[in-house]
C-alpha cells in the first residue's frame, strides 16, 4: 500500500461519522488538503518528498500534503471509535461494570453505581421516565447532562484531542441522555459523582425507590 493510500485511509478513519448524524469530524492535526497547481520542483541534487508544502505562486495558497497520520492521532481517533461506534458503547442494555475508567472513575463505589443503575432504569440506558424530565441509566435531566459535557470536556482534550473533543461534547449536548452511548453515560456518572472528591456529587442519585 502507498503511503497516499495509507493517509487517505488512516483519515479516513479519523473522520469518523458521530452518532451516524452525517457530521464527519476531521483530525485537528492534520493540515487540509487542497487543490492546486504546484508543480514539483527538482534540483540536480534532489527533488521535493511528499511530506512538503509548496506555494502556489499565483494565489499564494498553501498545498498541504497531508503525510501518515501520527501514532498520537491514531490513539486519539481509536479511542473516538470505542466510546462512539463500537459494539460495547453501542449496547444499551444491562447493568454492566462501567465502560468508562478515566480519571473520575471510583473503583471504591463502583458497587453503589451498579445498584444506582439497577435501581433507576434496570440498566436499560434509553429509559425515560413518564414525564420526559429524567432520561438514561441514570435518570439524568437535562441540565445536568448538559452541565456535565463541559465538566468531560478537558478530561476528553487530553484523550482525544481538542477539536475532537469539542465536537463530541456538542453533538452529546444537541443530543438527549437516553440517547448518549454506554460510555458516555457511564462517564458522566463518575464525572457528576466524584467531581470534588469520592462521592461528592452521589447527592444527584439520593433519592429512589431504594437506597444506594
Amino acid at each position: 500500500m502507498s503511503r497516499s493510500t495509507l493517509t487517505r485511509a488512516t483519515l479516513a478513519v479519523v473522520a469518523l461519522m458521530i452518532f451516524s448524524t452525517g457530521v464527519a469530524q476531521a483530525s485537528p492535526q492534520e493540515p487540509p488538503v487542497t487543490a492546486g497547481n504546484a508543480t514539483a520542483e527538482t534540483t540536480s541534487t534532489s527533488t521535493a518528498t511528499a511530506d512538503t508544502a509548496s506555494t502556489d505562486s499565483s494565489s499564494g495558497a498553501i498545498i498541504a500534503i497531508a503525510t501518515a497520520p501520527t501514532q498520537v492521532q491514531i490513539r486519539q481517533s481509536s479511542f473516538m471509535e470505542f466510546t462512539l461506534r463500537s459494539p460495547q458503547t453501542l449496547d444499551m442494555v444491562g447493568v454492566q461494570p462501567s465502560l468508562y475508567r478515566g480519571t473520575y472513575y471510583r473503583k471504591s463505589i463502583e458497587s453503589r453505581r451498579l445498584c444506582i443503575v439497577k435501581r433507576e432504569s434496570e440498566g436499560h440506558y434509553f429509559s425515560v421516565n413518564h414525564t420526559g424530565s429524567y432520561r438514561g441509566a441514570y435518570q439524568v435531566s437535562a441540565a445536568l447532562a448538559e452541565g456535565a459535557t463541559w465538566m468531560m470536556l478537558p478530561e476528553h482534550q487530553r484523550l482525544m484531542g481538542v477539536a475532537l473533543a469539542q465536537a463530541t461534547m456538542a453533538q452529546l449536548r444537541a443530543t438527549k441522555f437516553n440517547a448518549w452511548p454506554r460510555y458516555w453515560q457511564d462517564a458522566l456518572f463518575s464525572t457528576v459523582a466524584n467531581w470534588k472528591h469520592t462521592g461528592s456529587g452521589l447527592k444527584h442519585w439520593a433519592g429512589g425507590r431504594w437506597h444506594c
